[in-house]
């Protein structure tokens, strides 16, 4: 593959973004024609992990540098042969260009070194930012402040896990963009992880056996073309958020999958229920969504009941539990995606797996290999939509994005509460 050039110190291309900001965006520009102002708010969950004022500063210059940020003729050429983006969609894509001078807003405080961020403009214009400005956020932190770190045994840790979950029937995806330590680590686990998959799959096939696991993929678009494997994902809790404000929250849920089976037909199927609560979400998800949609993702709360949930809806809507899957992306690691793999297998559903910062941010201190390199816990969610606040529930309460009052108002709406 031809390289492709960038003026970005820090990001390799305007691909090295996670699939689903693109495949939302397209939903936005045909959908909703119009400009819908939204902010997206950074929170960093780990307060203790802060970043200090030489990790700011060059923060700063690499936001600023994304305004060089274009797609080249290659990756056009290259996104022409994902079914599901149109040509529409990709003349948008080629004239697009960041700007991050009138589009970002940063404040610190060097006195307690808090870092505030913000992301405003509209909807189709800004919905690319979050992942890049995440990556960016954790590799200013570990390039500055936490330096007592290196690559050692990336390749080999990333070969050691593909391996342990292929072998134990996984299908899982490197879903580690927005955590991950700096691109030099993703595409080092990247790399491995693809060449350990495709040794395996070749001593199958001189063996006359079928693959138990396979690697399904990567959510990071430019390093699925690098490595030619599929670049997967599909919508994230910001559609849903934004939906609510937009449509009404009683029954977000419902309108954004019909808007997102609208668009794609069933292609990218897979439902995403944790954004206003699991228990919300079923409610909406009734037979007629259930089938148009190839399964769920599970996100917070718990992983195994959550299988117990589904299995239980989908026999209670005269679905048949194992034609359906369920993807989990809530903080695995190799054991976790394993141990839930079995648990779907004994209930009669299937699983897949996305893998994150247990893949691109697992480090270990150069000072003493005995005690782990903390990765950051970071997210950037929408805070505003045309006006509106919207938040996120989830099914764990540690993860919503908004105080006691507001998140209150919102399940008193939802009928969570009365």
């Amino acid at each position: 593959m031809a390289q492709t050039q960038t003026k970005h110190e820090a990001l390799a291309s305007i691909l090295d973004n996670d699939l689903y900001k693109f495949t939302m965006q397209q939903v936005v520009l045909k959908h909703y024609k119009i400009d819908i102002p939204v902010v997206y708010q950074f929170t960093n969950r780990e307060k203790n992990l802060r970043l200090n004022a030489q990790s700011v500063e060059w923060l700063e210059k690499q936001i600023k540098d994304m305004k060089h940020l274009k797609l080249i003729e290659p990756e056009r050429e290259y996104l022409s042969g994902l079914p599901f983006l149109d040509k529409d969609y990709l003349d948008y894509l080629s004239k697009y260009k960041y700007k991050p001078d009138e589009q970002v807003k940063i404040n610190y405080d060097k006195e307690t070194e808090d870092l505030e961020l913000e992301v405003v403009g509209s909807w189709s214009e800004t919905i690319l930012y979050e992942v890049p400005l995440l990556a960016l956020i954790s590799e200013a932190y570990f390039r500055f402040t936490d330096r007592d770190w290196n690559y050692e045994g990336q390749e080999e840790r990333a070969c050691e896990k593909t391996r342990e979950l292929v072998e134990h029937g996984c299908m899982f995806s490197e879903f580690g963009t927005r955590r991950r330590r700096d691109f030099k680590t993703q595409d080092l686990v990247m790399g491995a992880i693809h060449k350990t998959a495709e040794a395996y799959y070749e001593e199958c096939k001189k063996a006359g056996k079928e693959p138990k696991g396979r690697c399904a993929g990567t959510s990071n678009v430019y390093l699925a073309m690098k490595y030619n494997v599929p670049p997967v994902g599909t919508v994230a809790h910001e559609f849903f958020m934004a939906v609510s404000s937009l449509e009404g929250v009683k029954h977000a849920n419902r309108d954004t999958l019909n808007i997102w089976y609208d668009v794609y037909q069933g292609n990218l199927g897979i439902a995403l229920t944790d954004t206003f609560t699991t228990p919300v979400f079923l409610k909406d998800f009734d037979a007629e969504l259930a089938k148009k949609y190839a399964g769920v993702r599970q996100d917070s709360g718990d992983a195994g009941e959550f299988i117990k949930t589904m299995v239980a809806h989908y026999k209670s809507i005269g679905i048949d539990p194992a034609t359906k899957l369920i993807v989990f992306s809530d903080a695995l690691n190799v054991e976790r995606a394993i141990s839930l793999k079995d648990q779907a297998d004994k209930a009669g559903i299937k699983a897949s797996f996305g893998i994150g910062t247990s893949l691109t941010n697992d480090f270990h201190k150069a000072s003493n290999k005995e005690v782990k390199s903390k990765a950051l816990n970071i997210v950037i969610k929408l805070k505003e939509c045309n006006g509106k606040r919207v938040i996120k529930l989830s099914d764990d309460a540690l993860k919503h994005s908004a105080d006691e009052a507001t998140v209150n108002a919102f399940e008193r709406e939802l009928g969570i509460v009365q």
